[in-house]
């Protein structure tokens, strides 16, 4: 037996661009780890788990995307069970890996809706659970519904952080806006993947720049407070006459 793998529908160029976003969203994960532990605030820990959510989807995505074409040789005489079984296997890893994909992208970027929101109610974080579920499960019958529940939350975000753009006038909060406005566009291409592989390709393309300006900004966050907190443990104490 003999097995030709793909690495994807594009020569291989959209599974390394999805190992990229992967390696892009653990940075930022852990780079918000860092702030937490910094910081001691919430976001930043909520922040981390998100992304480290949205990188296993990627990771996830790739599995899948090993199995898209496949060439089976058989030197059995039984060839009718053995292909039957071999597909059949083929088949469950592909299928797991894209519903593993949209199960760990949506819990990703619900987790960053809820933070954006500031949604504390369980109720309301069991209501938006269950409607992601019910995504997952209409999605594997009916792939758009999974792009289109995404762009609702993304265009969420992505209107989220316009509004603070405005509001601040700071570029950190500028790049951000940006970077979800690109990841926004990238699942809106998404819908029409059918039209030419092109159009797949380039939404992989906007999705890593996305993330990648999320990484060079949440850097420069990131180092922008580890210089603070140096500076603040620098501080000589100030004697009670200063009090």
């Amino acid at each position: 037996m003999a097995l030709n793998f793909s690495l994807g529908s594009f020569y291989g160029i959209d599974s390394a661009l999805d190992f990229l976003i992967a390696l892009v969203a653990f940075l930022i994960a852990y780079q918000s780890s860092r702030v937490y532990k910094l910081i001691n605030e919430k976001n930043y820990k909520f922040f981390s788990w998100a992304f480290l959510s949205i990188g296993i989807a990627f990771l996830s995505k790739i599995i899948a995307n090993l199995t898209i074409v496949h060439e089976v040789i058989f030197e059995r005489a039984n060839f009718i069970i053995s292909i039957t079984r071999e597909l059949q296997e083929m088949q469950l890893i592909n299928f797991f890996g894209f519903t593993f994909y949209k199960i760990f992208l949506l819990v990703g970027f619900l987790i960053l809706f809820l933070i954006t929101t500031r949604t504390n109610k369980k109720e309301d974080i069991v209501l938006y659970s269950y409607f992601a579920v019910i995504t997952v499960l209409f999605s594997i019958y009916f792939n758009f519904i999974f792009h289109i529940t995404l762009i609702v939350i993304l265009t969420a975000l992505t209107i989220f952080f316009y509004k603070n753009y405005k509001r601040t006038n700071s570029q950190n909060s500028y790049k951000v806006y940006l970077a979800f406005l690109f990841i926004l566009i990238s699942h809106a291409i998404d819908l029409f993947y059918g039209l030419h592989v092109f159009v797949y390709l380039l939404g992989e393309i906007f999705v890593f720049i996305g993330f990648l300006i999320l990484l060079v900004n949440h850097t420069k966050i990131k180092n922008g407070k580890e210089k603070n907190q140096v500076r603040g443990n620098q501080r000589p104490p100030r004697s009670s006459k200063e009090r």
